[in-house]
């Protein structure tokens, strides 16, 4: 339901605003137009920007740089002396005599000139700020899972605007628009108003731009719009994210036996067998699992993350059992993709990534460089959850299986390359070592690895879910 909130504040006093008119010069495309004088607009990243010098001419002034700092100086007249404003290099701050300003959209520099947001330039220009529009408070419409704040112009002046999600409990809305402090207390409402109880303040902060601040009382969107009456907030709860759909990768298979021990044991029968109990386990608590094969046929290295892409999972561990020429070596290790930094992780990464071979004896095409590293680069927006991952997988099933700490690892493994969620590789056990060969034999030992597995996939969902779903 509508509520308008001029009966509860009746009475507006208004303050002197600017008027910016942007308009479309077919010459220049975009521009600014003050006075007789066009200054072309320069965006970047949704913002609209005029260079500082460009600006000072226009206003009669004068533009130098020392340095780090950029100085327009504006002419005075009869009431009041000359003014000279300094703006630093990726600075927020902007001082004009003994006035200092915290700006909301911090300037840019590129080329050796320095751009002003448009949506400031009123209030750190007084010269600009002759004529109105005033922003006005117009309803706020609430049901059970969104909440529209609006806001309008008095007149019929259009309001520019910009939004800024700074965390998904904070948002601004920073509006090229005056308004006095009955707006303020009209904001003061807005969680009244909003019957859901999803916004926990609305606040009004004026400085060199109007900035309406809003915070939440628990994880939002909020998206800002233009409407027929100006500018308009639209707030509605995040989905609470889940876990639910694991990928189980058991290594090799058909005709890429892995790794072999010395009782003629083959890794991709082993994996195979700790994987389906992996997946039996995960089930019983509750989530999906799929795997990359369920029975001894070949699967290449791209097919497996391109499975788990498709599948849109959340989750994606790849299960192997290790081999060594030093056969003392012995114990479990997990890993995420980085680049290997020891010659042991080198030398792990370039075993598992020897089934490229099969590949390409199957395929004329292999990836280039650059698909590598474009890949790389799309994983690196996970390297830290699948850091936490392969922690949480090694401090489990360490203690559960009884065996040895090598530790969490990285290195640059292929089938971990296109997987666009968090993905480790879990190395079981040494088959060149005998007498880890003999336990992976063991059924026993193959479950109380599975169950190490399950209660570092179950640790690792439940706190990432707690961190994802509060911030």
């Amino acid at each position: 339901m509508v509520k308008s909130l001029l009966r509860y504040i009746p009475s507006f006093r208004i303050w002197p605003a600017m008027l910016i008119l942007l308009g479309v010069n077919a010459a220049v495309g975009n521009c600014l137009r003050i006075a007789s004088e066009e200054i072309t607009i320069h965006r970047e990243a949704g913002i609209d920007y005029v260079p500082l010098s460009r600006l000072a001419q226009v206003l009669g002034g004068k533009f130098w740089r020392v340095r780090d700092r950029f100085v327009a100086v504006l002419p005075g007249d009869s009431v009041k002396p000359e003014q000279e404003y300094v703006f630093w290099v990726d600075s927020a701050l902007v001082r004009c005599a003994d006035r200092e300003m915290s700006l909301p959209l911090t300037p840019v520099q590129d080329r050796g000139q320095i751009y002003i947001p448009v949506l400031e330039l009123a209030g750190i220009f007084p010269e600009l700020a002759s004529t109105v529009p005033v922003l006005r408070l117009k309803d706020v419409c609430g049901n059970k899972d969104t909440v529209v704040v609006r806001f309008e112009a008095a007149g019929q002046e259009s309001i520019s605007w910009h939004g800024d999600t700074r965390s998904s409990l904070d948002y601004r809305l920073i509006v090229g628009a005056r308004c006095d402090s009955i707006v303020s207390e009209q904001l003061a409402l807005v969680p009244i108003l909003a019957t859901n109880g999803l916004v926990q303040t609305a606040t009004l902060h004026r400085n060199a731009a109007t900035v309406i601040h809003f915070t939440f009382r628990q994880p939002s969107v909020a998206e800002a719009f233009t409407d027929s009456a100006g500018a308009a907030v639209r707030i509605w709860p995040r989905p609470v994210r889940r876990i639910r759909r694991v990928v189980i990768d058991p290594g090799h298979g058909g005709k890429d036996p892995g790794a072999v021990g010395r009782l003629e044991t083959q890794e991709k029968k082993i994996v195979l067998d700790v994987a389906r109990r992996v997946k039996k386990r995960l089930e019983t608590s509750g989530f999906e699992v799929l795997m990359t094969r369920d029975r001894d046929a070949y699967v290449s290295l791209s097919s497996r993350s391109k499975f788990a892409n498709d599948k849109k999972a959340d989750l994606f561990i790849s299960i192997h059992a290790n081999a060594a020429p030093n056969r003392r070596a012995c114990g479990l290790e997990t890993y995420f993709l980085s680049e290997a930094k020891t010659d042991w992780e080198r030398a792990v990464a370039a075993r598992e990534n020897a089934s490229l071979e099969f590949e390409m004896k199957d395929s004329s095409r292999m990836p280039d460089e650059l698909e590598l590293i474009l890949a790389d680069l799309a994983q690196n927006e996970f390297l830290d959850e699948s850091s936490k991952l392969a922690a949480c997988i090694q401090k489990r099933t360490v203690p559960y299986a009884r065996v040895k700490d090598r530790g969490v690892r990285q290195a640059n493994f292929f089938v971990l390359r296109n997987d666009y969620m968090p993905a480790v590789l879990v190395e079981c056990g040494f088959l060149s070592n005998r007498s880890e060969e003999k336990l992976l034999r063991n059924s026993r030992h193959r479950e109380r690895l599975a169950e190490g597995i399950c209660r570092g996939i179950i640790e690792f969902a439940k706190d990432y879910e707690q961190r994802i779903n509060r911030t």
